[in-house]
């Protein structure tokens, strides 16, 4: 049986190496201009609608009960706050994350 801490520090830090892949600090341009709010509103749509997707794999794969999500919550948040992510992004996304993603106990 695997150790519960060590489970949530593993899935605390997948979860933050594909936030930090989907949705970087720094947005990269396109070659010719400026993104436009509508660019910028789909691209971070569909990034954040890929971050759901890999925490509900992990919810999945992972047998978190309540507690261990709110575990992975809590150091998930920690980390990106850290890592120089916003604050009130970070408390949107995991509210977001927990509501659609990683709160259900089957699928």
């Amino acid at each position: 049986m695997s150790n519960p801490s060590s489970s949530v520090l593993a899935v605390t830090g997948r979860l933050t190496d594909s936030f930090k892949r989907l949705v970087p600090l720094r947005m990269e341009l396109p070659k010719g201009g400026r993104p436009t709010a509508g660019d910028l509103q789909r691209s971070s749509a569909n990034a954040l609608a890929e971050f759901y997707a890999v925490a509900r794999i992990e919810r999945q794969n992972n047998s978190l009960g309540i507690v261990g999500r709110a575990r992975v919550a809590f150091s998930l948040q920690q980390r990106l706050v850290a890592e120089g992510y916003p604050p009130p992004l970070v408390k949107q996304v995991l509210f977001a994350m927990l509501i659609s993603a990683f709160t259900g106990s089957t699928d």
